[in-house]
């Protein structure tokens, strides 16, 4: 393999590696006892639970009720320092959220942040089936205890919703706290008869699909923690309607910096459960289905859960506890990532500017690669010196290419150079790059994050107004135009390599990259513009001997 064929395999690895990760980065029963359960007739809903000796009589059901129609049903607010919350009697479920710390456009502008909205006809959060004893609950309209609901400052307090018929009584309990994003869920089903009978419910989890790709470096989707490992559903996977199942201690519904949680809590009950997932209509659901249990006659059977619905923030989320943090995941960079957030968001405490706390994390990089840096710059002079040579050896040998890389490969082992050792240092921060691509993509913590000037969210793309749209940009990508022009001034102070052909591929280079990072997050950006300032910085001091 000649040089030429090295540097452009190099080349394409590291572009394809770019671009490749912007693509990516049981049934209850009635009465089970019963010996003649249910009493079918010409009304499909009409049941009745028979007698399970002759000493038990139950008396038969009325029809149960007929699915209401889908007006608008009775709204219920829950407010509390970070969240407004809109329930909706049927189904005593969650119809909207909006969150009262995060807005719509930087600087606190555009109205707070409505992170879920659905309509009367489509699936709601937090609703629930039982099957078979009632498969349409969802649907039916409950009786709440409260009109609306404010928390206090450090406090909590309780909505209940309840769903009764002559049969059994349904009660969906949400205990909220004043400064939480997470509530507690308790369902409870309690038995009226006087005959045992199972129950299986599910639980409905759902979310909205992002309207526009404003993000793409956040992951959208489903998440379902399962057997202590991360499952990723995207959207297309939601389309295949998978199916999950096995000891799953959590699902989550994700958008770019946002999500919602189901967690079971109940304690002493089995964990094996199973996820369904769907989309539809720009909706993403997944549904929990809890394993089976027995409610004996005039007693109470209960599932808990706690309930998230609010930011991707480790801060927040770790001290939840159930691994609920580890929904927020970096893939094969996750080691290097997380540590990289941690440090960020400890230097933005004491600096108060996300910015610069990437300028200084930028900088202890490069501190921390100098060594390998500096290696990579005096191989590629040592290189250059040899190119004579190897020009010869090519010419000499340019009917046989076998021999004429034992040649170029024997003069490399006589002055002891690494024909790979430019390449190296490149190589290994790929890896670090990709982590802090991650971070800065995808974190909350960038979201609006201000940097300075123009800059006003460090998590969308830079672009200064000057009066005019630029076609398919906008604005003027200004940070973006210095990292080419940065990037570009570092391949001039390189060693040139003899071949002109290579020479020309190094130079296109800059051009590549300024179109790859057009659309990047502009904190990213400035990473990659402050990183290339300092290798030009380094470079300069070893090429006049000073490093």
């Amino acid at each position: 393999m000649n040089d030429t064929t090295r540097l452009i395999l190099a080349i394409v690895l590291s572009g394809g590696l770019l671009l490749a990760y912007q693509t990516f980065m049981t049934n209850p029963q009635p009465p089970a006892q019963q010996t003649a359960q249910v009493e079918q007739s010409v009304k499909k809903e009409k049941a009745a639970a028979e007698p399970q000796t002759a000493q038990m009589k139950t008396p038969a059901a009325p029809t149960a009720p007929a699915p209401e129609p889908l007006t608008k049903a009775r709204e219920i607010i829950v407010e509390n320092q970070v969240a407004t919350l809109v329930f909706s009697a049927r189904g005593g479920a969650l119809k909207k959220v909006i969150l009262k710390k995060y807005y719509n456009q930087p600087g606190e502008k555009g109205g707070n942040l409505v992170m879920l909205d659905l309509k009367e006809n489509q699936q709601l959060s937090l609703g629930t089936i039982i099957p078979k004893l009632a498969p349409q609950l969802n649907k039916r309209i409950f009786t709440a205890d409260k009109d609306s609901l404010v928390v206090g400052k450090d406090g909590q307090a309780s909505l209940v919703f309840t769903y009764r018929t002559e049969y059994f009584e349904i009660q969906k309990k949400y205990t909220f706290r004043s400064d939480k994003y997470d509530y507690d869920l308790d369902l409870s089903v309690k038995n009226l008869t006087n005959a045992p009978f199972e129950i299986a419910p599910e639980m409905i989890l759902t979310g909205n699909s992002p309207k526009d790709k404003a993000n793409a470096y956040s992951f959208s989707g489903a998440e379902v923690w399962m057997n202590k490992g991360l499952e990723e559903l995207d959207k297309g996977d939601l389309e295949d309607k998978p199916v999950l199942t096995g000891d799953i201690s959590w699902t989550t519904i994700n958008i770019p910096y946002f999500m919602s949680g189901l967690v079971p809590t109940t304690k002493d009950i089995s964990e094996k459960r199973t996820v369904r997932g769907t989309t539809q209509d720009q909706i993403m659901t997944t549904v929990l289905l809890e394993a089976a249990a027995t409610v004996q006659p005039n007693q109470s059977t209960s599932y808990q859960y706690l309930v998230y619905t609010g930011p991707r923030d480790l801060d927040i989320l770790e001290p939840l506890g159930h691994d609920l943090a580890n929904a927020i995941d970096f893939g094969w960079f996750d080691i290097l990532a997380k540590p990289m957030l941690v440090l960020l968001n400890l230097l933005y405490g004491w600096i108060g500017n996300y910015g610069v706390a990437i300028i200084i994390i930028t900088l202890l990089t490069k501190i921390v690669f100098w060594p390998l840096a500096r290696k990579s710059y005096k191989s590629m002079k040592a290189m250059q010196s040899l190119q004579p040579q190897i020009m010869k050896i090519r010419e000499k040998y340019k009917g046989d290419k076998q021999r004429m890389n034992q040649e170029v490969m024997g003069l490399y082992k006589t002055y002891k150079i690494n024909p790979m050792g430019g390449c190296l240092p490149m190589v290994v921060q790929i890896p670090v790059f990709i982590a802090f691509y991650k971070v800065l993509g995808g974190s909350i913590e960038l979201r609006h994050a201000p940097f300075m000037l123009w800059i006003n969210d460090l998590s969308a793309p830079d672009r200064l107004m000057i009066g005019f749209d630029i076609p398919y940009v906008g604005g003027l990508p200004v940070l973006t135009l210095l990292m080419g022009a940065s990037m570009f001034l570092q391949q001039k102070m390189t060693p040139t390599p003899g071949d002109p052909a290579q020479a020309k591929m190094m130079l296109l280079m800059p051009v590549v990259f300024t179109f790859m990072f057009i659309s990047f997050p502009s904190g990213l950006v400035l990473y990659w513009l402050v990183n290339n300032v300092l290798g030009i910085a380094q470079q300069y001091m070893t090429n006049k001997g000073k490093a």
